[in-house]
């Protein structure tokens, strides 16, 4: 799984700017790689590049049954 988060650090903070996170994770818990970009574009087209061959799954979509409990 990866996905892109934001945050600052007291630098950017000053500056009044967010970063932006790269993670990839294993199995949804254990943090395996994380890249630090400027702005969201060049964070996606990171992504983009180096994870094309992905599935992506709508994680908006309706689903049923127990194991697909947000709590999971």
């Amino acid at each position: 799984m990866a996905l892109i988060t934001f945050g600052a650090d007291p630098e950017s903070i000053e500056e009044d700017r967010l970063e932006y996170y790269v993670t990839v994770l294993e199995d949804e818990i254990h943090e395996t790689f994380q890249k630090e970009f400027s702005n969201l574009a060049e964070a996606c087209v990171y992504l983009n590049t180096h994870y094309r061959d992905w599935t992506f799954e709508d994680q908006t979509a309706p689903k049923s049954g127990c194991s697909t409990c947000a709590a999971h």
